[in-house]
C-alpha cells in the first residue's frame, strides 16, 4: 500500500527542520506488531487507522513480519520523506523503530542530520515501560487523540556498543533503559514465554526460574572516563527513563530529557535477599538498600572477566563489554 504515498511524496519531499510543524502534517508510517499483547496490535491498527482518517491524515502502513522488520519499515520510510512514524506494539517494537528513524550505521544511507521525523506510540505491548516512563495513555483512544494533537518534545536517547553473541561489535540506541546481567538473563526467559499473561506475570515467573542457577558476577565499571571500580553483582541497569520489566520502578529519579543516564546497581545480592525486595522495585524504594547504588552519568563502560548478557529495551542484544552514552534530544516524540 505504502509505495504509492511513497511516490506522492518523493517527487516534492524536501529534507529539512519539521520540529515547529504539526507531526503529521506531511505522510505518516503506522507500523503494527500484529502480535504484541497477545494480539491486540492488529485490533489497535484499525482504531488508530479510524482515528487518522477522520483527522484527514495522510498515512501508509505496513504489518510486521518477523524481528528487525519494524526497523527496516521505519528506515525505508524515512529515506522516502515521511514526517511521521508511528509504533504500534510495546517497547520492543519501538526499539526497532527508534533504531529504524535515527541509526543510519545499520539501516543503510546517512539521513541528513537536520531531519526531525516524529515518533508516536499506541500501546499495544506486554511491557510499554517508556509509555509509563513518558506518560502515554496506555487507552488505546487516548493515546490516539494525543497522535492527532500532534504534541512534541525532544528526549534523549541511550546508545550502547557491546559485543554480539557471534563476536562482532554493534552499537544501538535504546530509549528506555538498558541492563546486564540477572536481569538480561530473565529477559531471556520472559522473551521466550507466553504472550497471554502480560508482562508482569512472565517477568516474576522467568525472575524466578532464573534465580536457581545465576551467580552474580565481578564487573569493573567506569563513569564519566573516570578510574574503573569493581564489584560483584546482580545486574547493573543504565536507565533513560524510570520504569522497566513490566512496571518497575528502577530508577525513580531518572527524566528521559535532562541530559544524563540514571545508573541502578544491584550489588551482591543474595537469592533470598533480592526475592525479598522485589516488591520495593515497584515503588522505587529499593534504592535505599544498601546494597544498591545509582548513579548518574554521561557515559558509562561495563567489563567482566565472565559472561554477561545485555538486553535493551527488552531486547537481548549481546553482552559485555559495553559502552553507554546519553544523546541529549535525539528523538522528536509525540507525547
Amino acid at each position: 500500500m505504502w509505495k504509492s504515498v511513497d511516490k506522492q511524496w518523493k517527487s516534492g519531499a524536501k529534507w529539512g527542520k519539521v520540529v515547529d510543524k504539526h507531526p503529521l502534517d506531511g505522510w505518516t508510517m503506522v507500523i503494527c506488531n500484529p502480535i504484541a499483547g497477545a494480539g491486540r496490535g492488529r485490533a489497535w491498527l484499525t482504531l488508530v487507522q479510524r482515528s487518522l482518517d477522520i483527522a484527514g491524515v495522510t498515512y501508509a502502513f505496513e504489518v510486521t513480519t518477523a524481528r528487525g522488520h519494524a526497523a527496516r519499515i521505519a528506515r525505508a520510510a524515512v529515506l522516502a520523506g515521511c514526517s511521521a512514524v508511528i509504533a504500534i506494539g510495546g517497547d520492543g517494537t519501538l526499539f526497532e523503530v527508534v533504531n529504524g528513524v535515527v541509526n543510519p550505521a545499520e539501516y543503510g544511507t546517512s539521513m541528513p542530520g537536520d531531519s526531525r521525523v516524529a515518533v508516536g506510540l499506541v500501546q499495544a505491548g506486554r511491557g510499554s515501560d517508556f509509555g509509563r516512563s513518558i506518560g502515554i495513555p496506555s487507552d488505546v483512544e487516548a493515546a490516539c487523540a494525543r497522535l492527532v494533537a500532534g504534541r512534541t518534545a525532544q528526549v534523549d536517547l541511550g546508545y550502547v556498543t557491546y559485543s554480539a553473541l557471534n563476536g562482532s561489535r554493534k552499537s544501538r540506541y535504546f530509549a528506555n533503559a538498558a541492563g546486564l546481567g540477572f536481569d538480561a538473563e530473565v529477559t531471556v526467559r520472559a522473551n521466550a514465554g507466553s504472550r497471554m499473561l502480560g508482562s508482569t506475570i512472565p517477568y516474576l515467573s522467568s525472575l524466578v526460574r532464573t534465580l536457581g542457577s545465576y551467580t552474580n558476577k565481578p564487573i569493573a565499571v567506569s563513569i564519566d572516563g573516570g578510574e574503573p571500580w569493581t564489584a560483584r553483582a546482580n545486574s547493573i541497569v543504565i536507565a533513560n527513563g524510570q520504569y522497566f520489566g513490566g512496571g518497575m520502578r528502577i530508577a525513580p529519579e531518572a527524566r528521559l530529557s535532562d541530559g544524563i543516564l540514571d545508573v541502578t546497581l544491584l550489588g551482591d545480592l543474595g537469592k533470598i535477599e533480592l526475592v525479598r525486595n522485589v516488591p520495593r522495585v515497584y515503588d522505587g524504594s529499593h534504592v535505599t538498600h544498601p546494597k544498591v547504588k545509582t548513579f548518574t552519568a554521561s557515559t558509562v563502560e561495563v567489563t567482566s572477566t565472565e559472561r554477561l548478557l545485555l538486553q535493551a529495551d527488552g531486547e537481548v542484544l549481546g553482552m559485555a563489554p559495553a559502552s553507554f552514552h546519553v544523546v541529549p534530544g535525539a528523538l522528536r516524540m509525540i507525547v
